[in-house]
C-alpha cells in the first residue's frame, strides 16, 4: 500500500501492482462505502499479470479515513486526477463500480483525453426523489445499528470509529450529485468506450436507466448481467474480466475484436 498526498495535505491510499506490459494503465475504482480489502482484489491480480494497475482508496474510506474534506464529486474526482499526475499517467483505462464509475465518468467530461476506455457498473446517473429520500435512509446511522447490527460492524472494521460520520459525509454526496450532478449534455464530451454494466437485478439503477445512460454516450454499450443486483459481491468476476478485456481490446487491439 503507497501513498498519494493530495493537493490539500490529505494523504490518499493506493495499492500498485504489475508492471508497464502491453498495454496502458487500468484504474480500479471501489464504490461508496466500499474499500480496497473488499473491491477489485480479483480483477487487480488477474490484469497486474500483463499491466500495471492502481486501486485508488476514496477519500475518508478504508485506509484513507484519515483524509478530510468533502467527498463532493469535485473532490473526488481531483483526487483522482491527482494520482494519475502524481503517477505520470497521461492516458488509462478506467473501471468503476457505482460511485467509482460515476468519478470515472465525470473525469471523462473533464479530461477526456485522459481516460482511453471507461466501464462503469452499477452506477446510478439519473436521480428521482424517491431513489433519493430511499438512498439517505439507508445511510443513517441509527438506522443501520437498530436494522443491521452486522452491517455497523462491518462499516466499522473497513472504515474506523468514525464510519458514522462518513456516513453522513456520503449523504452530502448523493444529496450534491442528485441535485448539481452531471447531466446528459455533459456526456457529449466523453470520447471513449464506455460500458455500461448492470444487474437486472440492481434496485438502485433499474436497467431502463442504464439503458438510457449508455444511449446518451456517444461510444456507449450496455451489458445486463442475469440474476446479479446492487452489491459487489454479486457481480460474477470471470464475467467483470472478461467485459473489460473486450473493452480494453476495442482500444488497443481494434483489429482483434472476439
Amino acid at each position: 500500500m503507497s501513498i498519494h498526498r493530495a493537493d490539500d495535505g490529505a494523504e490518499l491510499f493506493y495499492e500498485e501492482s504489475g508492471s508497464a506490459g502491453e498495454g496502458l494503465p487500468l484504474v480500479l475504482l471501489p464504490g461508496m462505502l466500499g474499500s480496497l480489502s473488499e473491491q477489485w482484489v480479483v480483477e487487480a491480480e488477474a490484469f497486474a499479470t500483463h499491466r500495471r494497475v492502481l486501486r485508488l482508496e476514496l477519500r475518508g474510506h478504508g485506509h484513507s479515513r484519515a483524509a478530510r474534506g468533502s467527498l463532493s464529486p469535485r473532490r473526488l474526482t481531483a483526487d483522482l486526477l491527482g494520482l494519475l499526475d502524481a503517477q505520470r499517467i497521461e492516458r488509462c483505462h478506467l473501471a468503476g463500480y457505482s460511485l467509482g464509475g460515476y468519478l470515472g465518468l465525470a473525469l471523462a467530461t473533464r479530461e477526456p483525453d485522459r481516460i482511453a476506455s471507461l466501464l462503469m457498473h452499477g452506477t446510478k446517473f439519473y436521480w428521482q426523489p424517491e431513489s433519493v429520500a430511499t438512498t439517505l435512509s439507508q445511510l443513517d446511522p441509527a438506522t443501520i445499528r437498530a436494522k443491521v447490527p452486522r452491517y455497523a460492524l462491518q462499516l466499522e472494521a473497513a472504515h474506523g470509529p468514525a464510519w458514522a460520520e462518513l456516513l453522513g459525509r456520503c449523504a452530502d454526496l448523493v444529496t450534491e450529485v442528485a441535485s448539481d450532478g452531471l447531466t446528459e449534455t455533459d456526456l457529449r464530451g466523453v470520447t471513449c468506450p464506455t460500458l455500461v454494466s448492470v444487474g437486472d437485478r440492481d434496485a438502485l439503477v433499474p436497467v431502463e436507466e442504464a439503458r438510457r445512460l449508455q444511449a446518451a454516450l456517444p461510444q456507449g454499450q450496455l451489458l445486463v448481467m442475469p440474476a446479479v443486483g446492487h452489491p459487489f459481491g454479486q457481480v460474477p468476476t470471470a464475467l467483470l474480466q472478461l467485459s473489460i478485456e473486450r473493452l480494453l481490446a476495442t482500444v488497443e487491439r481494434p483489429d482483434d475484436r472476439r
